[in-house]
Formats: structure tokens, sequence, C-alpha cells
């Protein structure tokens, strides 16, 4: 009932977010239409953020808790982060393409986004690859932890060194106009509303297979 009531509200918010980045607002002076796949881009961008730093937390909990509800929370966050992430990549890709005549450039914030996706990737890859539940729980929560390190490196990445990637603010400058930024707002309410829908019905799944895979054991694997 709660997540019927989430996803009301986040396909609400998302009517209205999506109104007013494409009907709404005006057209970039620079760039034109094309700017609004920012709408797009940036609440993709910053679930996957958002969904790996939740992956990062439970992880650290599982490991002070050796608890697997924290452990599947986790899991289950990354694989929305990884999907979210691609959607950041493909949208920042198909803005490239038209800003830079290219799809890929090797800029700073392209790669060091690229390097935080892999190294996700990576942790999927390694919690499918072990058997030994506790041990799998346990070193996938560790290399977690570590694959964080790549995520200052991507936020950080266009501050540090030279970047085309545009800027939306600087600490002393907003380069949006008043109506732009309420859209983008209304972007990323909307996108964190649906990425909680799924991430609660993820792991709502995830924990009746769980029991389910508990009675067929009990059972003698009938």
């Amino acid at each position: 009932m709660k997540r019927d009531i989430l996803l009301c509200i986040a396909v609400a918010v998302s009517v209205v977010a999506s109104y007013a980045a494409f009907v709404w607002v005006p057209s970039e002076a620079t760039m034109g239409d094309l700017y609004r796949i920012v709408y797009l881009h940036v609440p993709a961008a910053w679930v996957c953020y958002l969904a790996f730093s939740i992956s990062l937390f439970a992880s650290i909990i599982f490991l002070a808790k050796r608890k697997h509800a924290y452990d599947r929370g986790a899991e289950v966050s990354a694989i929305l982060g990884l999907a979210y992430g691609a959607i950041a990549l493909i949208s920042g890709s198909i803005w490239a393409k038209a800003a830079w005549g290219s799809y890929w450039n090797w800029d700073p914030r392209e790669t060091t986004t690229l390097i935080l996706w892999i190294a996700y990737a990576g942790y999927i890859a390694i919690k499918n690859s072990i058997g030994e539940v506790e041990k799998r729980a346990v070193i996938g929560a560790v290399y977690n932890i570590l694959a964080f390190s790549t995520i200052p490196l991507s936020y950080l990445s266009m501050m540090l060194l030279p970047s085309l990637h545009p800027q939306i603010a600087t600490p002393t400058e907003i380069f949006m106009t008043a109506p732009m930024i309420a859209t983008l707002f209304l972007s990323l309410i909307a996108a964190s509303l649906f990425f909680g829908y799924l991430l609660i019905t993820a792991f709502t799944v995830w924990s009746l297979e769980d029991r389910l895979n508990a009675l067929i054991y009990e059972k003698g694997g009938v």
C-alpha cells in the first residue's frame, strides 16, 4: 500500500516535471532545445550517486552487525545505481555528440564516471562469482567500500582537471534561470521518488525470494 502511494506521488511529480522540462521552460540561448536533456542526465547522475551511497552505508552496517538484509540492500541499491549510471552515460554521450561532435571525448567527467560504473559492475560480478553466502557478503561489502572512492573522483574531476563538461553552477554563480532551476529540482525529486519505489520493491521481491529458498531448503529441496 505504501509503495503504491509512493508510486502515485512519483508519477504525479514526474508528469509535472516533464511538462515543465519540455513545454514550460524556454529554449537555452546557445544550445537551443538540446539542453533539455539536462533534465534527464542530471537526475540520472544524482540517483546514481545516491544509490551507490546507500549501498556503501548498507555494506558498512552489514560488516558491523552481520545481518544479511543489509548486504542484500547494498546489492539491490548498487544494481539500481548501475542502471541509472548507464542512463547518465548514454544521455551524456548524446549531448556530447551534438555539442562536441563525438559521442565520447575522454573528458575527465566522462572518464571517471565510466570508471565508477565499471567499479560497481565489478562489485556485482564478485557477488555473483562466490558461492558461499557469508564469504560472498563479506568480500562484497569490503569491495563496495573501496569502490566508493570512485564517487568523489567522478564528482570532483571537473573541478580539479580541465573539462569540456558544462557547469550548472559555481560557488559564486548559477548558469540557469529561475524556471530552469525549478524544473531541474522537480526532475531531481521525481527521479529520487522513482528510485525509492524501485529500491523498496526490489528489496521486497528479493526478500521473498530468500524466504522461498529457505523454505525449499527446509523441505529438503523439494
